[in-house]
């Protein structure tokens, strides 16, 4: 898991320097991308772990890009949602990934039906504990933080 981790900081960190991001603005391009037009900038904060302040920031510095288009929400008229730019949609590098995962294919092909299901079943819950952790964890330190400046 870990080496799998770290090859998959190596793509991330490689689309990123070919698209000219940072890994945070990719990250939060490809959180924009499967929200499908639903993402918000506190959604978008509670992804990537950033405050709204630094939030604010990445958002204006991939607007002024035309990566993110900010529309009004529909139901709350304070709120923003957030979507794919023109710019974005022209761009090869969301599609990068989609082409790294047809590289694995093969090895997700050489799975018997009982074996995905089991890989997939260990992935899934993987994955969700480990978001889960860090969010419950990111929370803790945040309380944490504001109490030692308080006191």
């Amino acid at each position: 898991m870990r080496e799998l981790s770290s090859e998959l900081s190596q793509v991330y960190r490689w689309i990123a320097e070919q698209a000219g991001l940072n890994q945070t603005d990719l990250m939060g391009l490809y959180f924009i991308n499967r929200a499908d037009g639903t993402a918000t900038p506190k959604s978008l904060a509670e992804h990537l772990g950033l405050t709204t302040g630094a939030t604010a920031i990445l958002l204006n510095r991939l607007e002024a890009r035309d990566y993110i288009v900010r529309t009004p929400h529909p139901t709350d008229r304070r709120g923003v949602l957030l979507s794919l730019g023109q710019a974005a949609r022209e761009q090869e590098f969301l599609k990068l990934r989609e082409k790294l995962f047809r590289l694995n294919a093969d090895v997700i092909a050489d799975l018997s039906p009982d074996e995905a299901v089991i890989v997939r079943r260990f992935i899934v819950r993987i994955v969700t504990n480990t978001r889960d952790s860090l969010r419950q964890f990111r929370t803790t330190e945040a309380a944490k933080g504001l109490r030692s400046k308080s006191e």
